[in-house]
Formats: C-alpha cells, sequence, structure tokens
C-alpha cells in the first residue's frame, strides 16, 4: 500500500428512513419486553424502510450527504461500489440504480456482497482504485433493509435489525500522513450456515420441482455468531494496535459495526480499553448490516467524536462469515 497513492476519506454521509421503531413496539405481537431487548442487545429503538423506501433510495441520500461533505458533485464520481445483502432487483446493481440516481457519467458501479462486513470490503476495492490512479474520486456505500428479510415471528433475530445507509466519498490523499493504512479482509465459507438470509437469490432448484423447503426470512445462530464476533473483534483491534505502534499513532477511537452491546463490551474487557475509545449508536438503528460501520464513522465525525488528523480502527463482521478492518487516518 505504502508504494502507490494513498486514498483518504473526503467526506462521509447517512441516511436512516423516518419511521422510528421502539422496543415497546415488538411487545404487542411477540413474548418481549423494551427491558428485555435493552438489557440483552442494547438496542432501544430501530429505523424501519417506509413504502418508497429501497436500499438505493437510501444509498443514494447517503451519497449525496457524503458528496457534499466532500465539497464534490456526482460528475465528478469515477467509481461507485455499493456493499449490500438486501438489494432493490438482482440485477441491475443497487450501485447502478443509484448512480442512475445521482445523475452521474457512465462510470464503473457495481455491487459487493459481504454483509456486515460489506462496507469495508467496499472501501478495499475503491481504495485500489484510488491507489493506481485509476479513479480520482470513489463513492463507496453501504445500504441494507433488513426489516424487508426478517421474521417478525422469531423474537430473537427480529429485534436486532434496523435499515439504514451510509457512505464515503474516497480520493488521493495530500500527503503520506492520512488515508487509509491497511485493510484486511477474511472469510470463512464453511461457517455460512450461521448467518444466513437464502429468500433473495436465484430459485435453485428450478420453481414447481418441489424439491427444496420455502426458505424466506434471515436465520442466524446468535450463540455461535456472538463467540466468533467477539473473538475476532479482540484479534482485529490488537492487530490495529500493534500496527498503531509500527506508525507512531495513538488510536483515536474504535468503529465497529453495531451488532450488540453484550459483544462489544465482552471485547472492550478482554482488551481493557474503556468505553470512551469506542463509538456505540446501535441504542438507535439496532444492526443496520452493511450501512452501520458508516453511519457510525459519519456520526463520530459530524459531532466530534474524531477530527481531521485521528487515527480510527473501523471494524466488521458478519455473514460468509466475512470480518474485516480498515486502520485509517483523517
Amino acid at each position: 500500500m505504502d508504494r502507490l497513492t494513498r486514498a483518504v476519506l473526503r467526506g462521509t454521509g447517512s441516511c436512516v428512513p423516518d419511521r422510528v421503531v421502539p422496543n415497546e413496539e415488538f411487545a404487542e405481537t411477540l413474548d418481549t419486553s423494551d427491558e428485555w431487548i435493552r438489557t440483552r442487545t442494547g438496542i432501544r429503538e430501530r429505523r424501519f424502510a417506509g413504502v418508497a423506501d429501497t436500499a438505493a433510495t437510501l444509498g443514494a441520500e447517503a451519497a449525496r450527504r457524503a458528496l457534499d461533505a466532500a465539497g464534490v458533485s456526482a460528475q465528478d464520481v469515477d467509481l461507485i461500489v455499493c456493499a449490500t445483502v438486501t438489494p432493490d432487483l438482482m440485477c441491475p446493481s443497487t450501485a447502478c440504480l443509484v448512480q442512475a440516481a445521482l445523475g452521474c457519467r457512465p462510470i464503473p458501479a457495481f455491487d459487493v456482497s459481504a454483509a456486515c462486513s460489506g462496507f469495508i470490503y467496499a472501501l478495499s476495492v475503491a481504495e485500489q482504485y484510488v491507489r493506481t490512479g485509476t479513479a480520482k474520486t470513489a463513492l463507496v456505500i453501504g445500504t441494507d433493509v433488513l426489516s424487508r428479510v426478517s421474521d417478525f415471528a422469531d423474537r430473537n433475530t427480529c429485534i436486532l435489525f434496523g435499515d439504514g445507509a451510509g457512505a464515503a466519498v474516497l480520493g488521493p490523499a495530500p500527503d503520506r500522513s492520512v488515508g487509509l493504512h491497511k485493510v484486511q479482509l477474511f472469510a470463512d465459507g464453511t461457517r455460512q450456515e450461521l448467518i444466513q438470509v437464502p429468500s433473495m437469490v436465484t430459485p435453485n432448484p428450478p420453481p414447481g420441482t418441489g424439491t427444496l423447503p420455502q426458505l424466506r426470512y434471515l436465520r442466524m445462530h446468535g450463540r455461535e455468531v456472538f463467540k466468533f464476533a467477539v473473538y475476532q473483534m479482540i484479534e482485529l483491534v490488537e492487530q490495529a494496535q500493534q500496527d498503531c505502534r509500527k506508525l507512531e499513532r495513538e488510536l483515536a477511537l474504535i468503529i465497529p459495526h453495531q451488532v450488540n452491546s453484550r459483544i462489544i463490551d465482552a471485547a472492550l474487557d478482554a482488551l481493557e480499553l474503556p468505553a470512551d475509545k469506542v463509538m456505540v449508536n446501535l441504542d438507535k438503528y439496532g444492526n443496520t448490516s452493511a450501512a452501520s460501520v458508516p453511519i457510525a464513522l459519519d456520526e463520530a465525525i459530524r459531532t466530534g467524536r474524531v477530527k481531521p488528523g485521528d487515527t480510527v480502527l473501523l471494524v466488521a463482521f458478519g455473514g460468509g462469515l466475512t470480518w474485516s478492518s480498515a486502520l485509517l487516518t483523517l
């Protein structure tokens, strides 16, 4: 990464639907309560997509706000990489729908699928375009509407998820003191059954053969996912701490995938880190999958939790199984 141009974050943006869904709403149809959900997840409310909201519409609005923050127009964009597991359509890609909504010129636009790790995967792809000089302005989006694939009869999963989108604009770094230092991506498909959204695929075998059960909603093995997420968060943070020492930098803030407060707390305890070292906003939005990290990143920047010159770590883990991290200086 150090041999070529470094990519820097030029602006961020986020968008969540208007509809707020508090924990109490689930108690009307499920054997649960606000207290039960809060103590087990840390979530108080989340946002659900309205009739007119989709992954593409939310992603396009987040992108507009990121472009505004970066001070560039849609015509300046050279590349769009969109991460989602809840696309509007199987074809064309959500990135193409966003490209049309923004009014970009004909440029590369495509999706990546890495579940909750998706934004960092997309960030890695865009970073390489910028680093090699192929793109000067790259737009990276994470957007999901998991309420559309949630089973609202399953209190163990439906309470966790919310909808939203986050975006970031990348460009060439003015100097080597800022930008992306290191991106790490991992996947283990042998454990793919732990988190699945089986409905949004081409039917296989073909419809009418009757050889497969109807699989429609998101499924998750919570206990195994918990252990996996805690372990990987610890590993990724420890590696980032080592990298920061080599770079002679202090890690200002960790911005993890907003999945469950117990996962984050368990990792912090093992790492002996104070709570103020971690950005947490899952109490307001729940788990928004690929949108989770960029929404939290955007909020951290806009609220002053981090400022230019700070070094931050993005960490994510999700279906695949996938896990990833990005160390960058703003």
